[in-house]
C-alpha cells in the first residue's frame, strides 16, 4: 500500500487500489486460508462421518476449481508454502472430488 493511498484512506476512507502484485498477494492469502479452511472446518459438516467427509471434499475441491481459473502460476503460488501434509491431504480431497 502506498503512503498516499493509506492517508487518503485514514482521513476520508477513500477506497485503495491495489497494484497487480498487490492484488495477486492478498489472492494467494485469501485461498490459502480458504484451503485450509476447508479442510478443517469449525463444525460438523453433516449427521455421519460420511456426510462431514463428502461436505470437506465437496468444499476443498470448489476452492481447487476457483483457483485454477487464475492459472498455473497463481495456483503455485498458493500450492508450494503449504505444509506437505496439507498438501498431501488436499490432492486426496481433490481426487476424490473429481467427477
Amino acid at each position: 500500500m502506498h503512503d498516499d493511498a493509506l492517508i487518503a484512506w485514514i482521513n476520508d476512507g477513500a477506497k485503495i487500489e491495489l497494484t497487480g502484485d498487490e492484488a495477486v498477494a492478498q489472492r494467494v492469502r485469501e485461498f490459502s486460508a480458504r484451503f485450509l479452511a476447508a479442510l478443517n472446518p469449525q463444525d460438523d459438516l453433516g449427521p455421519t462421518e460420511e456426510a462431514h467427509e463428502a461436505a470437506v471434499i465437496s468444499n476443498v475441491y470448489a476452492v481447487h476449481i476457483e483457483l485454477c481459473r487464475y492459472g498455473d502460476e497463481e495456483y503455485n503460488k498458493v500450492w508450494r508454502p503449504l505444509p506437505a501434509s496439507v498438501r498431501a491431504a488436499l490432492k486426496a480431497y481433490i481426487a476424490a472430488g473429481k467427477p
